[in-house]
């Protein structure tokens, strides 16, 4: 077999694409958007049979070490391979320890795109289920250091956990499948005026801006504007990324408020002629009582709603946006990368209607999977991220589970200062500072 580099942008992709374990951080597109940060550049390697043909590749990042200034290499949801054919794995494995070593790096990095064990929508190892730990044992007894089973949702470069959804089923089955709120709440969203468009590059202006919005909100730091430009710029010609706004259509959600209020007080108006009836039992009369109160309730809350939307259209007649998601797309799957949501209006649902129009329309347009991307392995109330777990749960995917990450280590000595003195270092440094203030 033949070690190869610098493959084409075309030849790379295709094998790329047609694997069973395609992923768009595998692609050559995401190593030149990758490569536009001055920290990284990038290579695709692979290895050929004795006909020519590609049977294991990489997108390989090449990142310098601080302070070190010797790299690691970088591969992204893992080697493009066969994890199950041992000889083959050997074989690249030994071919990636040569390559590294003529770019002097220190270590190698892969968290393969492999699931560990099966576990139900809660979290839960599914009875019976069987841990992958036959290729955790093949890897290790190849030199890979395993860097344990984190569960923090920022504790490794790409998540752990998340929800996949098969998008093969019919798009009614598809609904049926999410929880009964997600689709209530999509509901209310279409009620409500909510739209979905697709957006160019210059509204990326306007997600970045709400990005800041649910950074500040949520307690996380957000990309600048030019890391989602350059994104859309490199993956957008392919079709690789999208970008979905949600807007509101404040002229239409006036309308429909109106509407609502206008039968909300013919409600109200039909039971308290109803209560006026004198030959009602009390048993009778309480249960109007009962039903009259949630109305009155309900028309207080309108109104206060269609007096503070009689404003947001006098301010934004042709809408204003409420939130937004990129979406990215290679091989058979789709992924859903980033999020925005404005503060205004959240009770209209905007955030489960967007997510619902992105990935009918990928499937739509062919895909398979739905990828919603990161959740934390923490499934109790008490996670800080919860919040964002029930929300993804919602739209019924399989919880997934990767077997992590993986180091293989080439140089031990600038490994060993990289992940053990370098660290306490910094602790030093940092106690020192605080002393001095």
């Amino acid at each position: 077999m033949k070690f190869v580099t610098n493959l084409s942008a075309e030849r790379f992709n295709t094998f790329a694409a047609s694997h069973q374990k395609n992923h768009f951080l595998q692609s050559y597109e995401w190593g030149v958007f990758k490569s536009k940060s001055p920290d990284w550049s990038f290579d695709t390697v692979g290895l050929e049979d004795k006909d020519g043909n590609l049977v294991a590749g990489a997108l390989v990042l090449i990142r310098f070490l601080p302070i070190i200034k010797r790299p690691f290499l970088y591969i992204p949801r893992g080697y493009i391979i066969d994890f199950n054919d041992a000889q083959l794995l050997q074989t690249f494995t030994e071919a990636m320890r040569q390559y590294a070593k003529s770019k002097k790096a220190i270590f190698i990095k892969i968290d393969p795109d492999i699931k560990y064990v099966d576990r139900t929508v809660d979290g839960e190892k599914v009875e019976g289920a069987a841990p992958n730990n036959e290729l955790l044992q093949t890897l290790t007894n190849l030199g890979y250091r395993h860097l344990g089973f984190t569960q923090d949702f920022d504790s490794s470069i790409q998540p752990r956990y998340t929800f996949r959804l098969d998008l093969t089923p019919s798009e009614k089955d598809l609904l049926q499948g999410c929880h009964s709120k997600t689709r209530y709440n999509i509901k209310v969203a279409q009620k409500k005026g909510i739209e979905i468009v697709e957006g160019n590059r210059e509204d990326l202006k306007t997600f970045e801006a709400i990005m800041r919005v649910t950074g500040e909100r949520d307690g996380f730091l957000t990309r600048p504007l030019s890391y989602f430009e350059d994104m859309y710029d490199t993956l957008a010609p392919n079709e690789m990324c999208k970008l979905y706004l949600a807007k509101l259509n404040t002229k239409q959600a006036l309308a429909n408020i109106e509407e609502e209020l206008a039968q909300t007080e013919q409600s109200i108006s039909n039971l308290q002629a109803q209560l006026q009836n004198k030959e009602l039992n009390e048993k009778k009369r309480q249960k109007l009582q009962n039903k009259l109160e949630p109305e009155a309730n309900k028309l207080k809350n309108l109104t206060q709603q269609k007096e503070e939307l009689q404003k947001l259209y006098e301010e934004h007649p042709t809408g204003i946006t409420m939130s937004g998601i990129i979406a990215t797309y290679f091989g058979n799957k789709s992924w859903y990368l980033y999020g925005a949501s404005d503060n205004v209006y959240r009770e209209f649902m905007p955030n489960y209607y967007i997510q619902w129009q992105a990935f009918t329309e990928a499937k739509k347009a062919g895909y398979e999977i739905y990828d919603f991307f990161g959740i934390s392995g923490k499934t109790d109330e008490s996670d800080p991220l919860y919040g964002l777990y029930r929300f993804k749960k919602g739209f019924g995917g399989d919880f997934t589970e990767f077997i992590g990450e993986f180091d293989y280590v080439i140089d031990p000595i600038g490994y060993f200062a990289w992940t053990k003195l370098l660290p306490q270092f910094k602790k030093f440094k940092k106690k020192l500072r605080q002393k001095k203030h």
